[in-house]
């Protein structure tokens, strides 16, 4: 799948504001949103990242509403392994459906793609989906929390954002969606919960 994203971030008095100015209606049911994101030993993704290095990729684990506080846990997760490519001028972005025990869903994770990566940090979330009038789907992620992975891949809360993330996801980059962004123009940031993660964590000193 094909798309752009962009990304904004924002207080609370703010959204309100952009809320009521684009009226946004629910397009799905809030959830909690839990990725755990992987790398290679030396860190390529996020260096890559970082860099704005194209071709680039990251590779997460994610399931919704259940928080495990270790990672080596039986119980079995419905969710996704994901990766997305950043490229010149879209993103691209493969699911594989799993249903399975966090454990063995964290081996999968760290051999994807036949190269050999590690859990390095989690993310939580609230995510809430709305849809404007002129069909943009928009996202806006609110109490975002970085955990560390330790040792005993046990997960520790070390972080957390201020701020919203609001997200439109435009798949027909000919549409002019000027009425949605003009207001959101002066908030417009380039940002990675991931790569925010190892540096709030600090996870590379």
């Amino acid at each position: 799948m094909q798309r752009n994203e962009i990304k904004f971030k924002l207080d609370n008095s703010n959204l309100i504001k952009f809320k009521n100015e684009t009226k946004l209606f629910s397009a799905y049911p809030q959830r909690r949103v839990f990725s755990i994101y992987f790398d290679t030993i030396d860190y390529k993704d996020f260096i890559d990242s970082e860099e704005g290095t194209v071709p680039r990729k990251k590779i997460r684990l994610r399931y919704y509403n259940s928080f495990y506080e270790n990672l080596n846990d039986d119980k079995k997760i419905k969710g996704s392994i994901e990766l997305k490519k950043t490229l010149d001028f879209h993103r691209e972005k493969k699911s594989i459906k799993i249903f399975d025990t966090l454990k063995n869903s964290i081996t999968v994770c760290k051999n994807f793609l036949n190269q050999k990566r590690y859990p390095v940090c989690a993310i939580t979330y609230q995510r809430n989906y709305y849809k404007s009038y002129s069909g943009i789907r928009i996202t806006v992620d609110k109490n975002i929390q970085y955990y560390k992975i330790n040792r005993y891949h046990q997960l520790i809360l070390n972080n957390f954002e201020n701020e919203n993330i609001i997200e439109m996801k435009i798949e027909d980059i000919n549409k002019n969606y000027s009425f949605e962004t003009d207001f959101l123009s002066a908030y417009r940031v380039r940002f990675s919960k991931y790569c925010e993660a190892v540096k709030k964590i600090k996870i590379i000193i």
